[in-house]
């Protein structure tokens, strides 16, 4: 009963801050289980299945303030949720070890793009003169998205989300605001709620392969959902790049644990 405790604890505040910052935090559930006992390939399902409790709630919290742009989801999204229902269902095909070690990877390319200053890699890939590039206004907002960079790697995004049970949200936002110019508040909107439909694609590849445990994924899903209401409520008040910093220092030591138990 304890140990069930921590582990409810640990997704309420892992949804908090996730949804603080637009990502699922599959990142953080998938070595959750796996220090909880679960097989990889059932804590990869049970956390692609609480993402989707995870957008749904945030989402709600993001579409009342006006921080998704649903155009853009609708252009980026549908070849994301493509490629997670194909990484969901072959995630079989792949060996354990194989895919921690593609979710270490992960992690520590996604950390490092955290801290990456914001500047620095928009002023190198971000030009409205260009072909491929769209024009956005959204609210008050205008930005350039380059559409030739984005539609890829989005997709890349999806294959992963689906093959390691996560959201994609963790390479997305980094994506959005660093190589498509997207301004922080309205890429951390649109990603929650693109997180939700690329966790739905990649999580019917993982039912018909499955791996799902549907007791322990309702329940943990219903802890996701308050949590990621408590945080996208305090996420439009707080400094999103502190939050990231600190999230990337996670993902460092997340990613040194399990190297550690892949070496053994």
């Amino acid at each position: 009963m304890i140990e069930s405790i921590f582990m409810y604890l640990a997704f309420f505040i892992v949804a908090g801050i996730s949804s603080m910052i637009g990502i699922g935090g599959g990142v953080l559930y998938v070595p959750i289980l796996l220090a909880f006992g679960f097989p990889f390939y059932q804590a990869a399902a049970i956390s692609i299945f609480i993402i989707m409790a995870l957008s749904v709630s945030a989402s709600s919290v993001y579409y009342r303030v006006q921080l998704i742009d649903w155009k853009l989801a609708l252009i980026i999204e549908p070849l994301t949720a493509i490629m997670s229902l194909m990484g969901g269902y072959y995630s079989s095909f792949v060996q354990i070890k194989e895919l921690k070690i593609l979710f270490i990877l992960v992690l520590i390319v996604s950390g490092y793009f955290m801290i990456k200053p914001i500047k620095e890699i928009q002023d190198k890939f971000n030009n409205k003169r260009k072909w491929g590039y769209w024009q956005r206004k959204f609210g008050e907002e205008e930005y350039s998205v380059n559409l030739l960079l984005g539609l890829p790697i989005t997709a890349l995004a999806g294959l992963m989300a689906g093959l390691l049970g996560i959201g994609g949200g963790i390479i997305k936002v980094p994506l959005m605001v660093l190589l498509l110019g997207i301004p922080m508040k309205i890429a951390v909107g649109t990603s929650c709620f693109m997180v939700g439909i690329t966790a739905l694609f990649g999580f019917w590849g993982h039912f018909f392969a499955g791996h799902f445990e549907p007791k322990m994924a309702l329940i943990l899903a219903l802890v996701v959902f308050a949590g990621a209401q408590v945080g996208s409520r305090i996420s439009i008040k707080v400094d999103r790049i502190l939050l990231k910093k600190i999230y990337a220092i996670f993902l460092f030591l997340i990613s040194a644990w399990m190297m550690v138990n892949v070496v053994k």
